[in-house]
């Protein structure tokens, strides 16, 4: 789905804090300056009106020199915060009492962006992306998170937290100008897709069992379905040839044909191991009767209409750009009926129909084979296996694993405690070290023990 076309209005009033705020706030500077007095609580701040979809907030961040596990909090939320709270009756922590479902859409900041870059912008996007960026830095800013269930207009907030115990709302017009120390290059914050995702999987044995489709397939269930290898186009595989990535982002197109056929009842269930979401579109699947074994030897084109223009003898059914918001770690299952429509369901919520250009009448009779272009923002997905339509049960109860909070990276997999915060393995062994006395970096509740969650 292409970017529709901005429109701008007026320019917006001058942005300030809210009047509701946390007990542990010291307003200065009209209320553009917000200072946590002490504590680790009652330091949750809301910005004074909504914020326009792609209006960046510039937030200048004071850090303490402290060795403190836990960063500065940003995000937006649905409700106005006077129709909901009073400074009074306003939580203390909102990583435990404004929750997502809820409408209160808040992660941290990555200690390596806040530690490199004094001044820092947060935005969504029209799609529902939340993007995290810093002011100085050549890097996109990074997407950190997806709000599906609610629509804008979204006020801003934010919990200021952990070293961080001071920021300040930077009208844009007054910023530094950094046109001397940097340039227009957009460089992208991995330069080896392959290289992340296999040192991911290799540390993490967790992410190649899946969370939302594992009840497709028994526990022996073999995953032997693979990508068939190409010479010479834009993508590069894993040893097994079950994952796949873009091998140079700055190229258009990364065509990856499944060695196997996809027949009418069957499941083809995916899972994303990469994103740059900084991307409007998303990825192109097909089904084709062209064997890939003919094509994997040839330059592909970047443009699909002329791959299949170039093989005119086959039958293409495309979706150029699926119309839905990804992330890390989703799962995808891709099936077709006897009439041609194309399904795709996502961590197996309520299946969405593909914008498929034609159908044919004798699908039955067709030998398919499922084929994907990473042009957009999945620059990585893995497969797992065929499985069968009746065994989908969208109804299924399923116990699935967020991503860490704190490194917002890896899975979450362990529990801390006794306050039952969550977050992954490599971050609590980081917190809880053995030779000092360790407390929770959400609530500052002394940590006693580490349990891991069940699978």
């Amino acid at each position: 789905m292409s970017k529709p076309s901005r429109r701008v209005i007026d320019k917006p009033s001058p942005l300030t804090f809210h009047e509701i705020y946390g007990k542990g706030i010291t307003m200065s500077n009209n209320n553009r300056q917000a200072t946590r007095a002490s504590g680790f609580g009652d330091a949750i701040v809301f910005s004074s009106r909504t914020i326009r979809t792609y209006e960046k907030i510039f937030l200048k961040h004071r850090q303490k020199d402290v060795d403190w596990i836990g960063s500065l909090r940003v995000g937006f939320c649905t409700s106005n915060p006077q129709e909901k709270f009073t400074r009074e009756t306003l939580p203390s922590l909102a990583f435990k009492n404004l929750r997502d479902p809820d409408g209160y859409f808040l992660r941290a900041c990555p200690d390596e962006l806040l530690r490199t870059s004094p001044i820092i912008y947060v935005y969504y996007s029209f799609d529902g992306q939340i993007y995290i960026g810093g002011y100085d830095q050549k890097t996109p800013a990074q997407a950190v998170l997806t709000i599906n269930e609610h629509s804008g207009p979204y006020f801003f907030f934010s919990e200021i937290y952990g070293k961080t115990d001071q920021i300040e709302l930077i009208d844009e017009s007054t910023l530094p100008n950094l046109s001397a120390s940097t340039n227009n290059e957009i460089l992208s914050p991995y330069q080896d897709v392959l290289q992340i995702v296999t040192k991911k999987l290799n540390s993490d044995t967790n992410l190649r069992n899946l969370q939302f489709f594992n009840y497709l397939y028994s526990s022996n269930t073999s995953h032997n379905l693979t990508f068939l290898p190409t010479n010479q186009h834009n993508v590069v595989m894993t040893n097994d040839r079950r994952v796949v990535c873009v091998d140079n982002r700055k190229q258009k197109s990364s065509y990856a044909f499944v060695a196997n056929p996809l027949k009418v009842g069957d499941v083809l269930v995916c899972r994303i191991f990469d994103c740059d979401q900084n991307s409007p579109a998303t990825l192109l699947f097909g089904l084709t009767t062209a064997d890939p074994n003919a094509l994997k030897n040839q330059t592909l084109p970047d443009e699909t209409e002329t791959l299949i223009r170039q093989n005119s003898s086959s039958q293409w059914f495309i979706d150029n750009d699926i119309s839905c918001s990804v992330t890390l770690y989703d799962e995808l299952a891709f099936w077709f009926d006897d009439n041609g429509r194309i399904y795709l369901s996502i961590n197996n919520r309520s299946p969405i129909e593909l914008k498929i250009s034609k159908r044919s009448s004798d699908f039955k009779q067709l030998t398919l084979y499922p084929f994907f272009d990473l042009y957009g923002q999945v620059t990585s997905i893995g497969l797992y296996n065929f499985s069968t339509q009746n065994k989908l049960n969208f109804n299924y109860e399923i116990n699935n694993r967020e991503l860490c909070p704190i490194c917002c990276e890896n899975l979450v997999d362990t529990e801390l405690l006794p306050c039952q915060c969550r977050l992954c393995q490599i971050c609590a062994e980081i917190i809880k070290k053995p030779t000092l006395i360790s407390d929770c970096p959400f609530d500052r509740k002394h940590i006693t023990q580490l349990r891991p969650l069940p699978l």
